[in-house]
């Protein structure tokens, strides 16, 4: 394009009449009429000017075409302000979100997550209809091409409908806080003698351009007029945080029975004060977990009661308790590994029981376990071996020996005792089995006995079929004689 056209076309595009524009640029009209005919050329210095005047440079304003080179900044200019739209809407969002209220940023998430399950909800009901107009014309069609116009459609619309909902879920967001959102920084006046003016601006821009040193506080300010309210989210919030103090509450009585056994922990790990390291390790590890405990009730205790927590001071102590966790689980682990281990039954003891041998013994054994050993023999020589900790029993009723392992029973204090003993002395070992039962008598009489426990077990099961049976003949009879009130009343 010649420079005539260019020159011709800055003049309107700025509205400017020849007048106006030879005065700009220095020149007569004429001048410019020229110019713009063709008849004659603007010397470099007014070129330079021109360029300077309306944001061209020489080779532009001399080989291009004006018109779409202001286009194509105006495109840029726009590209570049999307981007610097969206940076300062995500740096405003999380300035936001820093300076709100646990309440305020709570209800401000739950008013987005109603509207996103709103939307959804609309979504779907839309989708379900256009999916069913969408059968009805396109039904006939072959299966396969039906589905591909189908699939086709649900791509399109669920891309809409996202762009859509995240379009409105935004804007919606930004009418009601963003719009809304400003930090006042409240200024400390009795520190004027910090204020520093920069020395590199005119006098006349010093007042604007002063740097306040002092410290400052912030707070943040949600104007929501009345207007804009809504008593139905507002209603869902409270009742939202309402359960969640409800929660913090009954946390609180969980946490405070937590932090008496904590408490009963720690004295009692006063017992296995022998043990070194793994003492050290436990009883670090105890305080550790009594200063989380405690840390957890006064950040719910303040939650109910919508009161501020200190910061600092809770994140010092819970990261001083975590160290010392680690430190704990460490000696703790140093310190087990000086323990004997003994599989062995700690303080066995073995009880010898003879029996006269007749056609009927039977021995039956309740949480024991039985083994026979032939030995030449008239009589039955039993043997039972358990913890001295065990609460056994062997009795004999007419001809059936019963052997009864009923655990630990009442001695539960006594091996707490011998266990606290053993680790002070730095071993582990088993206190409890189930009783051993040795039965020596003679082959034949092993027989005898096997025998009458099998015969034993199978009246059991008899009587238990009988009993089976039994009840359901008595369901029968009952639902025979049901029917028949029935068919007496329907007489009546």
């Amino acid at each position: 394009m010649k420079l005539s056209d260019n020159i011709k076309t800055i003049r309107k595009e700025n509205n400017l009449s020849q007048e106006q524009f030879a005065e700009q640029v220095g020149v007569s009209r004429q001048a410019v009429s020229k110019w713009e005919s063709g008849q004659s050329y603007p010397e470099m210095d007014k070129v330079l000017l021109i360029c300077k005047l309306y944001n061209y440079n020489i080779d532009e304003l001399m080989n291009e075409n004006v018109k779409e080179v202001k286009e194509t900044k105006e495109s840029k200019i726009k590209i570049n302000k999307y981007i610097d739209d969206f940076f300062e809407f995500v740096t405003k969002t999380i300035d936001m979100f820093s300076a709100l209220k646990f309440k305020q940023k709570l209800k401000c998430i739950i008013e987005q997550v109603i509207i996103a399950i709103i939307l959804l909800i609309v979504v779907n009901i839309i989708g379900a209809i256009g999916s069913g107009i969408l059968h009805g014309l396109l039904g006939a069609l072959p299966i396969k091409l039906y589905y591909c116009i189908r699939g086709i459609f649900a791509s399109v619309y669920v891309a809409l409908a996202i762009v859509f909902s995240v379009v409105l879920i935004l804007h919606i967001f930004k009418v009601r806080y963003l719009d809304y959102y400003e930090v006042v920084k409240l200024e400390d006046n009795k520190n004027d003698s910090n204020e520093v003016k920069d020395n590199n601006e005119n006098k006349d821009n010093k007042e604007n351009n002063k740097i306040l040193l002092s410290k400052e506080k912030e707070k943040i300010i949600i104007r929501d007029p009345e207007h804009s309210q809504s008593g139905f989210i507002t209603g869902i919030v409270k009742f939202i945080i309402l359960c969640l103090k409800g929660i913090a509450i009954f946390t609180e009585l969980c946490l405070s029975v937590s932090f008496v056994f904590f408490v009963v922990l720690l004295t009692l790990s006063l017992l296995f004060i022998k043990t070194g390291l793994l003492f050290i390790g436990g009883f670090i590890g105890t305080v550790a977990c009594i200063v989380i405990n405690y840390v957890l009730l006064e950040i719910l205790f303040n939650f109910v009661m919508d009161k501020k927590n200190h910061k600092n001071r809770i994140g010092i102590m819970l990261l001083s308790s975590l160290v010392a966790g680690g430190i704990s689980i460490g000696l703790i682990l140093i310190g087990v590994t000086q323990f004997k281990v003994n599989q062995e039954i700690r303080d066995e003891v073995e009880d010898t029981y003879n029996f006269n041998m007749n056609e009927n013994i039977m021995v039956l054994g309740y949480n024991c376990d039985i083994k026979f050993v032939e030995e030449e023999r008239e009589d039955v020589k039993i043997c039972v071996k358990y913890s001295l900790y065990s609460d056994v029993d062997v009795e004999k009723e007419e001809d059936t020996i019963v052997i009864r392992d009923r655990g630990t029973g009442d001695n539960s204090f006594e091996i707490i005792k011998a266990i606290i003993k053993d680790i002070n002395n730095k071993q582990i070992n088993n206190y409890y089995e189930i009783a051993k039962v040795q039965i020596y008598a003679s082959k034949d009489n092993i027989e005898k006995i096997k025998q009458n426990r099998i015969d034993e077990r199978e009246k059991v099961n008899t009587l238990n079929q009988l009993n089976e049976e039994n009840r359901k003949l008595k369901n029968q009879v009952e639902e025979l004689q049901n029917k028949l009130d029935l068919i007496e009343e329907t007489e009546d």
